[in-house]
């Protein structure tokens, strides 16, 4: 008896992942380009250097866990993955153009809180870490979310292997590690933290623009019918 096998090219399949890859890969430096920019702000903002990492770092490991975790909880219910993916890249650079401001409203809140309260020093820098992360945790949470959307993206395209998976974990890390370099020693000393957060927030939306127009412009992957014996 003879069925028929439907299978994606590996063409095809090769070309999206590597274009999802690149996308990846500057993902993960505009991430860590926000974590380094977001520590300086709240150095500013807490005016001790050990609470504003504590707090960047707190924000996101909880939050790349949270995002990462109900992405994956409600992958089922993504029909378009890519399109989703486009989506939280562009939400990402918007929520961080808007965070130093945020930031200053969570500086306001801490003065009438003093002003009210008179907390102690350690009640005081846990209410300000407890603030600091409340306004972190959307944008960290969004950035964990970014992996199971990329990946059930990929899988539409046919690759389904775990070293897909893999490799693109290790495109981001790359990303993440030249994000960090390019933070603290050439975008801040030369751009300022303004101008920092603008370039890795511009970098967020183009991703999203890019995989938006792959995906409106994309066809179903072409199958090919391949004859397989059974007996």
């Amino acid at each position: 008896m003879v069925t028929l096998k439907t299978t994606v090219p590996e063409s095809a399949s090769g070309k999206a992942f590597n274009f999802l890859a690149i996308c990846f890969l500057l993902s993960g430096a505009t991430g860590l380009i926000y974590e380094v920019v977001w520590a300086r702000m709240l150095g500013l903002v807490f005016g001790a250097t050990t609470i504003a990492i504590s707090a960047v770092l707190a924000a996101f490991m909880g939050g790349l866990a949270l995002g990462s975790a109900l992405a994956a909880k409600l992958a089922a219910r993504i029909p378009r993955p890519l399109r989703t993916y486009a989506l939280i890249e562009m939400f990402i650079g918007l929520y961080a153009l808007i965070v130093s401001a945020l930031f200053r409203a969570a500086d306001s809140a801490y003065a009438a809180i003093w002003q009210s309260f008179h907390p102690g020093f350690y009640g005081f820098a846990f209410l300000r870490f407890v603030l600091a992360t409340i306004v972190l945790i959307v944008p960290t949470a969004l950035m964990g979310a970014t992996l199971p959307a990329i990946v059930l993206a990929v899988r539409q395209f046919g690759n389904s292997k775990a070293s897909a998976v893999a490799r693109l974990y290790s495109f981001n890390l790359t990303g993440a590690i030249a994000g960090t370099i390019a933070a603290g020693f050439l975008l801040l000393p030369y751009l300022g933290v303004r101008a920092t957060t603008q370039v890795a927030a511009l970098a967020n939306l183009l991703i999203g623009v890019a995989v938006l127009i792959f995906d409106s412009r994309r066809t179903r992957p072409p199958t090919r019918v391949e004859p397989e014996n059974t007996r």
